[in-house]
């Protein structure tokens, strides 16, 4: 698909999404530029007595919807150490992207780790100290924990390492900026969609299947989901919830089980491994026809799921874009400039719900980055 996508198909698709393509001439500059992008950002002070999981601190301003613009340059070859929960899902594989590939074009390093999924929360806090023993300059931090990375965090800024959290929600009284979506509204958003299109229904049956639940974003769109479908006219009832990790082996077995449990499930809502992964036990079970798959977020095969109707509806927290604008915090941090007041403390991308209709207008690209792509692990900065 890359390699037959028109130049003009793809400005339509960037275009639809909020994002701005610069024509040069009767044609395009060679290397397209990712913004502006349409986000929701927050200003002032991190106060984290103010905080509640899923939602901004209330000592911020905001939701401003504003474009976001990346930094000209960097001002020097800064080193950034990168921590992620795990690379083994094609998710933060869309991230990874996100971050080289902004780091490329600033011309800013990157030393990018990753746990071996949400339960190595030891894993992730050893690469976390060593980074910082390291000597980079700033850590991009995707955390595993929403609270239990705190202490550290607090011991890593003290020594004048800045770090911005990515994707994921994180407590952290000292947190230095943050680029994410809120999870509760990702979770809102599909409550949405399962709303929308169980109008007339009465009764309607769900099972949901959040994620890791420790984890800094699982929850949330748990928590944005019910508060979503309270508009619900008739009775939704949620027959279980089943936490796991994001192993695609963890996230079938949960589907089997809810199948095998529930005679009668109207929607399988949960998070994007689980959407991949419920379309083959549903056909198995020749229930496909019955029950709606209907994810809390999205990733790269489920663009070809929705394409094809096997899985409903996805919102997408446009996680390229969340890379990207992680390493712009941070270089606009080491180059001197103050989170809350230069720039957005948090800010993160507006978010689309895809469907069959609509996702057309959205090009695989821009959502996950090149279908070619492999993890990359290092970055040398541009002396």
């Amino acid at each position: 698909m890359k390699k037959t996508i028109s130049r003009w198909t793809r400005v339509a698709a960037w275009t639809a999404a909020g994002i701005f393509v610069v024509a040069v001439g009767a044609g395009l500059a060679a290397e397209k530029p990712w913004w502006p992008v349409k986000v929701n950002s927050y200003y002032g002070n991190y106060d984290v007595k103010t905080k509640t999981a899923g939602r901004p601190a209330k000592s911020l301003t905001g939701p401003k919807v504003e474009n976001w613009v990346p930094p000209q340059k960097a001002n020097k070859p800064y080193m950034i150490g990168v921590s992620f929960p795990h690379l083994k899902d094609p998710y933060w594989l869309a991230v990874n992207y996100g971050v080289i590939s902004e780091a490329k074009r600033l011309g800013v390093g990157i030393n990018l780790v990753a746990a071996e999924g949400y339960t190595d929360l030891a894993g992730q806090v050893r690469q976390l100290e060593n980074l910082a023993q390291q000597g980079v300059n700033g850590i991009i931090l995707a955390a595993i924990s929403y609270t239990a990375t705190d202490p550290l965090v607090g011991e890593v800024t003290k020594k004048g390492i800045p770090v911005v959290e990515v994707i994921n929600d994180i407590q952290a009284p000292a947190i230095t900026a943050k680029a994410l979506v809120s999870f509760f509204d990702m979770g809102y958003h599909a409550g949405e969609f399962v709303i929308a299109d169980a109008k007339g229904k009465a009764e309607v049956n769900v099972v949901f299947l959040p994620g890791p639940a420790g984890s800094g974003w699982a929850p949330d769109t748990l928590d944005g989901f019910k508060e979503a479908i309270k508009k619900f006219p008739g009775k939704m009832n949620i027959l279980a919830v089943k936490w796991g990790d994001t192993g695609k082996d963890v996230q079938t077995r949960l589907v089997e089980d809810s199948l095998q449990a529930f005679p009668k499930i109207d929607y399988l809502v949960g998070n994007a491994v689980a959407a991949d992964a419920a379309p083959g036990p549903l056909a198995e079970t020749k229930r496909a026809a019955t029950t709606k798959v209907v994810s809390t977020y999205i990733i790269p095969p489920l663009y070809d799921k929705i394409k094809e109707g096997t899985v409903a509806a996805a919102p997408s927290d446009l996680t390229v874009t969340q890379g990207q604008m992680a390493v712009n915090m941070m270089v606009r941090i080491l180059n001197g400039e103050k989170p809350g007041k230069d720039f957005p403390f948090r800010s993160g991308p507006q978010i689309p719900t895809l469907t069959k209709a609509n996702i057309g207008n959205y090009s695989y690209e821009l959502l996950f980055g090149p279908r070619d792509y492999r993890p990359e692990f290092k970055v040398e900065p541009k002396k």
